[in-house]
């Protein structure tokens, strides 16, 4: 694992960028690099042009891959991990008391449309300089985009109740994990119904479907891999690659191997 401190550079950045109302940073990241717990001054926008991040931010841990983005508050803790070789776009905006934006961090759907803004911005950005007037427009329409509807099923709501973190922290390093909460009561110090109740107070999920929707979102990057369907079936704890078929498809609509040919985009029209 290597740990990263890329958001100093990035606060420096905007500490010295008082003429302007947005600015970028591009960062080559390599898989495993992680950026510990930080925020910025500033919102920002988090949008891997390629590869694939998992960051948590309000108590929800996010995975972004290359057609997602993922948009943070100013002053909001955040901390990320690389999932794969990634080159991650980061765009900071300066707060304005006129924009309306989201409380809480949220992912995007990043449409052919929000990408050539983002791309167009990026082209016309010059340090040090104050945006134009058609720059300035841009950027009320980029507010926009953030509004749209998010895209739910990447989010993994995460529990904070102390009895609840060792399992959590066991099942994020090995999604696989087959121990219940029966098993885990044995572990943590609590009843099996005490577990399955704090579950459901503080995700609204059920143990098994919590379970189950980390390791569909956990085998989103395993695919992006020249990994094959059953094995990443039974690298997240599926023993029939059927099962892991249909719960995958349940979930995000179209098969893995439709995600595959798709790109690895969710937005498959079957």
């Amino acid at each position: 694992m290597i740990t990263r401190q890329v958001f100093s550079a990035a606060n420096q950045l905007i500490q010295s960028s008082h003429a302007q109302s947005f600015i970028f940073n591009v960062t080559d990241m390599e898989k495993d690099s992680h950026d510990e717990q930080h925020q910025h001054p500033w919102h920002q926008i988090l949008y891997p042009l390629k590869g694939m991040l998992k960051t948590q931010s309000d108590d929800v841990q996010f995975y972004i891959p290359h057609h997602r983005a993922l948009f943070i508050p100013a002053n909001t803790i955040h901390e990320s991990w690389v999932l794969n070789d990634t080159k991650l776009l980061g765009l900071y905006l300066k707060p304005n008391k006129n924009k309306d934006i989201p409380n809480v961090s949220r992912v995007i759907e990043v449409s052919p449309f929000f990408r050539e803004l983002i791309l167009h911005l990026k082209n016309g950005f010059v340090a040090q300089q104050q945006e134009s007037p058609e720059q300035s427009r841009l950027i009320d329409v980029l507010y926009d985009q953030v509004w749209l509807d998010q895209a739910i099923e990447l989010q993994i709501p995460m529990p904070q109740d102390r009895r609840l973190m060792p399992i959590v922290n066991a099942l994020l390093e090995n999604p696989s994990n087959e121990l219940t909460l029966k098993d885990w009561s044995i572990y943590v110090g609590a009843s099996e119904r005490t577990l399955s109740r704090l579950f459901k107070n503080e995700v609204e999920l059920s143990y098994p479907l919590w379970r189950q929707k980390l390791r569909l979102v956990a085998s989103l990057h395993l695919l992006e891999q020249d990994i094959s369907v059953q094995n990443v079936a039974h690298q997240i704890g599926y023993y029939s690659c059927s099962a892991f078929i249909e719960a995958f498809k349940h979930t995000f609509k179209l098969t893995p191997q439709q995600y595959k040919k798709n790109n690895h985009k969710l937005d498959f029209n079957c």
